[in-house]
């Protein structure tokens, strides 16, 4: 019919050939046919998913000192066994126990310890903050006796020796302005639930940033019981909530938290189950109080509090926790991302027990440096504000369905200021409440269909990772295949491998048993403290692993000869420092 044709009758006649094919379709048909396509626009690709606990270099359970009494993993039990540790530790006094400290409070009595100074120009300790004109440093260099502090922490915690860690992970130096660390008792505990700290003391869980407006109960695994409890009385359209399959508006302070079942290790929901149940503990067996959260299964942890941040910020924002996605991101509202002022869709954001800040987080923990104090919740926002979070949340549409007018103006190409659709922005205007009726504008049946974790995670090395993607490439005919080819080789693989070559010729050597780190490798080829075997830092491997993939490209797809010779001469330094490569010996069964 769209073509003319009614009962077997063709009529041609009306077709001009000067017109585009959807004018001569709309000069046949009984009907207006509309541009179904409209206007392409093209993208990169973005970033994989993610959703795993954060883990600073090293993974310490915590912010102690060890320095290389630790040994290559940093473990404090090493260091144990060793009886010392030389590093920089807080000057303190016990005048109850006329002793020497290094906590606030004296780990044999449990007074408060008094502040010292150390001058380094006369070598001397004092109490008073200046002499001669000098100011004292709140810490020195010493030798401190590990095994009488460790001792402690464990008797503080009444643990047995059965109950100790096997590997207790510290740090191998503190860089903050007092070097302030934390109680040994504290990492002993995370150790024993797996836990690493992050540099300000507390535990943190990354995952991209995903929005969500509104969901239903059989999407997140909460009961409707529960979900009454939390204030979730009626759905979008005023009707009681009897029903798991009923659609609920999000408010703006809760999250979901992933938990996919795809990804065992990247669960969100059993993370903050093993930090329920150290803040618990750590309660009990370190302030002697009682537990708090008491949490078993993870629906302990829905209505829990927790505390959401973005990178290279400076405040956190209290979320709560109402149930969990099988994805890996952080389904909050866009008012939640909006907050921590980023872009509603893509970033990335830390999720943090509440608990877990309140109890542990220190300012004196964070680095000394300039730019220290970014990620790292200063400040605690407990009410968003939608007149004070980013920008962006103003052009976020408020309406149920979009008018014909939006699809009319969009056909001739009008500019969107001139389509009128309410927004937050109006409505904070009128004066309306813009936390509730937002709506939405496309249904779906449930928010955790789709492909749960990207091929690009899934593919172990990059040269399937690009082979994968080109094959991708040449099916799609709105892409250019030569271009994507120069992209990959330019912006990525030529960049970072003249990088690890100029590291390279600047790396250092680290000790395998000791990890001293020095210059030069001494001419004995051997650890001048522990004789043990000195491995480079920067290794041939991660120098060459693009080098095949990018010759692949270079062959099969028809770059400019520049760009050709530009990989041959990258190719040449790499042959020049490490030979050319040898065929590799191959097993006598491949040929059978």
């Amino acid at each position: 019919m769209n073509l003319g044709i009614v009962e077997n009758k063709k009529d041609f006649s009306k077709i001009d050939k000067s017109k585009s094919v959807l004018e001569n379709v709309n000069l046949l048909s009984e009907f207006e046919i509309k541009d179904k396509a409209g206007t392409f626009i093209g993208t990169r690709m973005g970033r994989p998913e993610k959703a795993k606990l954060r883990k600073l270099q090293g993974s310490p359970n915590v912010i102690f000192p060890i320095g290389r009494e630790g040994g290559r993993l940093r473990s404090v039990n090493v260091a144990y066994e060793i009886g010392h540790v030389k590093s920089q530790f807080p000057l303190l006094f016990c005048e109850k126990c006329k002793k020497e400290t290094i906590y606030p409070r004296c780990e044999v009595c449990g007074e408060k310890a008094k502040q010292q100074y150390f001058f380094r120009s006369s070598q001397e300790k004092s109490f008073d903050k200046v002499l001669d004109d000098e100011e004292g440093e709140p810490f020195c260099r010493m030798d401190l006796d590990f095994v009488h502090y460790f001792d402690k922490a464990v008797e503080h915690l009444g643990m047995t020796k059965q109950e100790i860690p096997l590997l207790i992970k510290g740090v191998r130096g503190t860089s903050s302005e007092g070097h302030i660390m934390e109680h040994l008792a504290k990492g002993i505990l995370r150790a024993k639930y797996n836990l690493q700290v992050n540099k300000d003391g507390t535990i943190r869980f990354d995952a991209t940033e995903l929005p969500l407006i509104a969901f239903k109960p059989k999407e997140i695994g909460t009961s409707i019981e529960k979900l009454k409890e939390l204030g979730y009385l009626e759905d979008i359209y005023g009707n009681p909530l009897e029903r798991d399959d009923q659609i609920l508006e999000l408010m703006p302070h809760d999250v979901l938290l992933p938990s996919c079942k795809e990804t065992p290790d990247e669960r969100a929901d059993d993370v903050f189950l093993r930090v329920c149940n150290f803040i618990d503990e750590l309660l009990v067996r370190f302030y002697g109080l009682k537990p708090y959260y008491n949490a078993k299964t993870r629906e302990d942890l829905i209505g829990k509090l927790g505390t959401c941040m973005a990178p290279h910020n400076c405040a956190g924002v209290i979320c709560r926790f109402i149930g969990f996605s099988d994805t890996l991101g952080l389904l909050a509202s866009p008012y939640m991302h909006a907050a921590i002022r980023r872009d509603c869709d893509g970033d990335e954001a830390a999720i943090m027990l509440l608990g877990d800040v309140l109890l542990n987080f220190s300012k004196k923990f964070l680095p000394g440096h300039r730019g220290g104090t970014q990620d790292a919740p200063l400040v605690l926002n407990a009410k968003i504000d939608p007149g004070e979070v980013d920008d962006q949340i103003l052009d976020l549409e408020m309406l149920m369905t979009y008018p014909l007018k939006l699809y009319e103006k969009a056909e001739k190409g009008v500019h969107s200021s001139e389509i009128e659709v309410p927004t937050v922005s109006s409505f904070l205007k009128q004066g309306k409440d813009v936390f509730t009726g937002i709506g939405f504008t496309h249904n779906t049946s449930n928010i955790n269909q789709g492909a749960k974790v990207s091929n690009y995670k899934l593919l172990e090395t990059m040269q399937e990772k690009v082979q994968h993607q080109m094959e991708l490439v040449e099916k799609i005919r709105a892409v250019d295949t030569t271009d994507t080819a120069r992209l990959i080789i330019e912006r990525h693989f030529i960049r970072d491998m003249r990088g690890n070559l100029r590291k390279f010729s600047m790396q250092t050597f680290r000790c395998v048993d000791c990890n001293e780190i020095m210059r030069r490798p001494p001419l004995s080829g051997i650890c001048p403290n522990c004789r043990g075997k000195i491995i480079f830092t920067i290794h041939e491997g991660g120098i060459k692993k693009y080098l095949d993939p990018m010759l692949v490209l270079s062959e099969k797809y028809d770059l400019s000869p520049y760009l050709k010779q530009t990989i041959q001469l990258v190719k040449g330094y790499i042959d020049s420092i490490f030979g050319k490569e040898m065929e590799k010996q191959e097993a006598l069964e491949k040929w059978f």
